[in-house]
């Protein structure tokens, strides 16, 4: 079991020939070289980035900063192993780097899903009432949401899913995920925030709260708080729960003294094919970098995560979570605390993560 003192730097991303065509996908600020099959590496590359400067991987922050040799050489390790005798299709890869910078890729396949669950055109409200009838419409059949949409998003006018050929079989409906908030705190610490093999916590998160779900534990999901009562994140997954008339997720923190706006400005500015690191438009090397956080009302620091300087009890969360970030930049919801004592039974929320997207799920007893 890796340990405080003994662990690798690493991130888990989704490889899908499906994302290929993908305009959102496409976009610069999400992907190095477009079309791309990895989803979002971009926000995966700054995040293995934040962590190597805390941890003081010197040699790994060094390699990161080369954004495309990064993509090209994750496509050479899937050609490789596609071409062991394996099928090109969905993969979780698993990246881990050591103190010297050596990266380590391990392969899973995963099960196909619609572009929708990774891109979702929104986030729907859980439990909405029906808008009634105008006494002039004529009456219509009942709305029954698309099984490409997961039966929780809805599509607009102008949102649009893959065509499928004929001799393509339909994506089945991702499941509705079994949500279970945890028995016991959580304390924040550099490893609740930055993404590191030293993971013990939440293996004992899910041993002591989660229930045995029939859909497996894929799609099953603990929510996990901190000493202040406060949700931070799932043991796997971004959350995000519907108050106050919209969607909000838990502030991520900021590790004591680390992550300033001088930190982030250090070698960000679009250098051997490197990205903004999320805090500009990278459309210079002479640009200063934006101060603007995503889904913030105020402007406090210069990352791209959402996350702020707050006081001890509000901003020390989970995860920076890659599709948490994407949510904030396309105003799918806002960073706000949620109290433990506000989740309720039944309640409906959002869960993602950087490898199976978007999912709907419950609260359960």
């Amino acid at each position: 079991m890796p340990s405080e003192t003994s662990f690798h730097l690493f991130t888990s991303l989704r490889y899908d020939p499906l994302l290929l065509g993908s305009d959102e996908n496409s976009q610069p600020w999400l992907n190095f070289i477009a079309p791309s099959p990895f989803y979002m590496l971009i926000y995966h590359r700054d995040r293995m980035l934040e962590a190597a400067q805390h941890f003081d991987f010197h040699a790994v922050a060094k390699k990161l900063e080369d954004g495309i040799a990064l993509h090209n050489d994750l496509l050479r390790k899937v050609k490789t192993y596609v071409e062991g005798g394996e099928k090109d299709e969905p993969l979780k890869l698993r990246i881990l780097y050591d103190r010297d910078a050596n990266m380590t890729v391990e392969f899973m396949h995963l099960p196909p899903v619609p572009l929708s669950t990774l891109y979702p055109p929104s986030l729907n409200p859980p439990n909405s009432p029906p808008t009634p009838p105008h006494p002039a419409k004529p009456k219509e059949s009942p709305f029954t949401p698309s099984p490409l949409t997961g039966g929780a998003l809805l599509l607009g006018p102008t949102d649009a899913l893959p065509a499928q050929t004929s001799t393509q079989p339909p994506i089945p409906t991702p499941p509705e995920w079994v949500l279970k908030l945890d028995t016991a705190p959580t304390p924040s610490t550099p490893f609740t925030l930055l993404k590191t093999t030293h993971r013990s916590f939440y293996d004992a998160s899910r041993a002591r709260a989660l229930p045995q779900n029939p859909l497996g534990q894929a799609y099953t999901e603990v929510l996990l708080y901190n000493e202040v009562d406060e949700l931070t994140e799932g043991s796997m997954t971004s959350l995000y729960f519907f108050r106050g008339g919209r969607w909000v997720t838990p502030p991520v923190g900021v590790p004591a003294g680390e992550f300033t706006s001088s930190t982030l400005k250090t070698g960000a500015k679009g250098k051997k094919g490197g990205s903004d690191l999320g805090i500009g438009d990278g459309e210079g090397e002479e640009e200063e970098a934006s101060t603007e956080d995503e889904g913030e009302l105020r402007r406090p620091f210069a990352g791209r995560w959402g996350h702020s300087v707050r006081s001890a009890k509000v901003g020390a969360g989970g995860q920076r979570g890659t599709s948490r970030r994407w949510a904030l930049k396309r105003g799918f919801c806002m960073e706000e605390p949620v109290s433990k004592g506000t989740v309720s039974v039944g309640e409906g929320a959002w869960v993602s993560n950087g490898v199976r997207g978007f999912g709907f799920g419950r609260v359960v007893g």
